[in-house]
């Protein structure tokens, strides 16, 4: 590839200045919120959530210097791409902050965390997590198949599953089952959403336990995803699924089992071998 010009590089830079500026103002903004939070501890978590909508616009930003590099120098912009990535972390935690990090919990402890953020209606909580998904998305297709965070975006997935199962009112969604309810379609869609990428977080895990090793935390966790997963489908009568899950589980539990014992079966010969050599 031939060198790049000091005009391309100058035609570059102007083009990008306006945007570097707004994500200077973001990070003003990040910070301002950041002070009120601490000053009013009672809504710390409508806080929460805007400081992860400011982190979303900043990674928006980032990308968009990327796309302009690609267009304008024809190379990727390695440097914006990594802080668009460590960007997306503190989405992450800031959203975490709000509703946890747990898998396992019972879907009724859900209301107990969203009780903190009740003004909030189903339909600005259903926009603000499809976009969470769609820049992770794009953040992922950003950095191609054969990046070197290909497996460490398993476990943003599987972050971003949790956010969207914790954030989900199953009681809401199964007390109001009339389409004619205010926001009917918002928490259906919202519960598909969750239901999805469940699904994907556990797909991803025995993926990475076929395909990096088989390391046993993988396969683990890809069942974790599958229970939490078939809570929902029992919650909500649904027993074709809850069967065919309980059948993956049980299978996915006995290649765990075949795997501790074919390792301990390893180190037995191995100890023996030893044994033999003294």
């Amino acid at each position: 590839m031939a060198a790049l010009s000091k005009a391309e590089k100058a035609a570059y830079n102007d083009e990008i200045k306006d945007i570097k500026r707004e994500v200077e103002q973001i990070k003003r903004s990040l910070s301002e919120a950041a002070v009120k939070k601490k000053k009013h501890p009672a809504i710390r978590s409508y806080y929460s959530i805007e400081q992860a909508s400011w982190e979303m616009d900043a990674i928006d930003n980032f990308l968009k210097m990327n796309d302009l590099s690609i267009e304008m120098l024809g190379i990727k912009n390695t440097n914006f791409l990594e802080n668009a990535r460590k960007e997306f972390y503190k989405v992450l935690q800031y959203m975490e902050e709000v509703v946890g990090n747990d898998v396992d919990r019972t879907l009724k402890e859900n209301d107990e965390y969203l009780a903190a953020i009740n003004r909030l209606n189903p339909g600005q909580i259903l926009n603000f997590i499809q976009r969470l998904h769609r820049i992770l998305d794009n953040l992922m297709h950003k950095f191609g198949q054969d990046s070197k965070w290909k497996w460490s975006f398993v476990e943003l997935q599987a972050r971003v599953a949790i956010i969207t199962k914790n954030i989900t009112s199953f009681s809401e969604v199964a007390k109001l089952r009339d389409p004619r309810s205010d926001f009917f379609y918002e928490r259906r869609d919202l519960m598909q959403l969750c239901k999805e990428s469940l699904t994907e977080a556990a797909r991803q895990f025995r993926t990475k336990y076929e395909m990096a090793g088989k390391a046993r935390d993988d396969l683990k966790r890809s069942i974790e995803y599958l229970s939490s997963l078939r809570k929902i489908h029992v919650l909500f009568g649904e027993d074709t699924e809850a069967t065919k899950l309980k059948n993956i589980i049980d299978a996915a539990k006995m290649a765990l089992e075949a795997d501790d014992k074919a390792k301990d079966k390893d180190k037995k010969d191995k100890d023996k071998e030893k044994e033999s050599k003294k």
